[in-house]
C-alpha cells in the first residue's frame, strides 16, 4: 500500500505497479492510471499533478482490486469508445470488444446520409447505443433491459452525456412491454445479449463473475435470448438492420440456428483479437 511519504506520480504509478502486475497483467499500466487519475478527479492521466492525488483513495481502491474485484466495479466507471461511462453492480461492464458494434453501425450509417432511429436492446450501461448518437446527430435511441437497476445506470449515463433529447428508456423483457408502433420506425437494432452458455458460465473467472449472471447466461446453447429475439423479429416483420455481438463459443450453434430459419448473414466481423464478434443479418420479410 502506498504511505503518507512525499510522492510523485511516477512513484506512486511504479508502487501500483507492483503490486497491479500479479493481479492485472498486460492490463496493469491502465489500471494504475485510471487509479491515479480517478483519485485526482481527472478524466486523463497525463493532466494529473501531484498535489492532487488522494493517496488514501487509492490505497482504498488498491486493497478492493487485491481481493479479486474489477477496478470498473470498484470505482464505478469504464471507459468505452470515446467516453467513461457509469457503471455498476446491477450492469455488465462495457469492454473493449464490443466497440466493433459501434464502429461497423457508424461505417455502414455514414454512407447513408440520414436521421437514424435505434434500438440498444439488452443496453445495460446503455453505452452502445449512446455512443452511437453522440457521433450521428439528431439521431435517436431506445434503450431497453429487463433491470430497473440496470435502466437506472443507462439513465445516469444519458444525463451524463445530455442525450435526454435524443433516447428513451423502456423496462421490459426483451420486446413484452414494448410498443410495437415504436418497433416499426426502428431503422437499427443493435444488441449485446447474454451468451454464454450455462455449463460454461459456472466456469467463468471470478473477475467475470462479478457482472450480474442476467447479462452472461445465454441458456444451454448460449443462444437462447438470439432466438427469442429472432423469432419475435420476424413474426412482427421487423424491417430493419439487426447488429448482434457473438462469441465464439456459440457461432456454430448460432449459425446452425440461423441456417435452419433461411436469415441472411449480410457480414460478419472480428475483433481486435481476430475472434468473431459481430454479425449483421437481414431478416427472411426484407428478402
Amino acid at each position: 500500500m502506498l504511505n503518507n511519504d512525499h510522492l510523485n506520480k511516477s512513484e506512486i504509478k511504479k508502487r501500483l505497479l507492483e503490486k497491479l502486475n500479479t493481479i492485472s497483467g498486460n492490463q496493469a499500466d491502465q489500471e494504475s492510471q485510471i487509479m491515479i487519475s480517478y483519485s485526482a478527479k481527472k478524466e486523463n492521466y497525463i493532466d494529473v499533478k501531484d498535489s492532487e492525488i488522494d493517496k488514501d483513495l487509492i490505497n482504498k481502491i488498491l486493497k478492493e482490486r487485491i481481493k479479486g474485484k474489477p477496478l470498473a466495479k470498484i470505482i464505478n466507471e469504464k471507459g468505452f469508445w470515446k467516453n467513461i461511462f457509469y457503471s455498476d453492480d446491477y450492469t455488465l461492464d462495457p469492454r473493449a470488444d464490443s466497440e466493433i458494434l459501434v464502429e461497423q453501425i457508424l461505417n455502414d450509417c455514414f454512407k447513408i446520409k440520414k436521421k437514424f432511429n435505434f434500438l440498444d436492446l439488452c443496453c445495460g450501461t446503455g453505452c452502445l447505443g449512446i455512443s452511437i448518437i453522440d457521433e450521428l446527430e439528431n439521431s435517436f435511441c431506445d434503450f431497453i433491459d429487463i433491470s430497473k437497476k440496470a435502466l437506472n445506470a443507462c439513465k445516469k449515463n444519458i444525463i451524463k452525456f445530455e442525450k435526454q433529447k435524443n433516447s428513451k428508456l423502456f423496462h421490459s423483457d426483451l420486446f413484452e412491454n414494448y410498443p410495437i408502433n415504436r418497433l416499426k420506425n426502428i431503422d437499427i437494432i443493435v444488441c449485446n445479449p447474454p451468451y454464454i452458455p450455462t455449463s460454461n458460465y459456472l466456469n467463468l473467472n471470478n473477475e467475470t463473475l462479478y457482472d450480474p449472471r442476467i447479462s452472461l447466461d445465454g441458456g444451454e446453447l448460449g443462444i437462447d435470448y438470439y432466438i427469442k429475439i429472432i423469432d419475435h423479429l420476424i413474426n412482427v416483420k421487423f424491417k430493419g438492420s439487426l447488429y448482434f455481438e457473438i462469441d465464439p463459443i456459440i457461432t456454430e450453434n448460432m449459425y446452425k440456428y440461423l441456417l435452419v430459419k433461411g436469415i441472411k448473414i449480410d457480414y460478419k466481423k472480428v475483433d481486435y483479437l481476430s475472434l468473431d464478434r459481430l454479425i449483421k443479418i437481414t431478416l427472411p420479410n426484407n428478402n
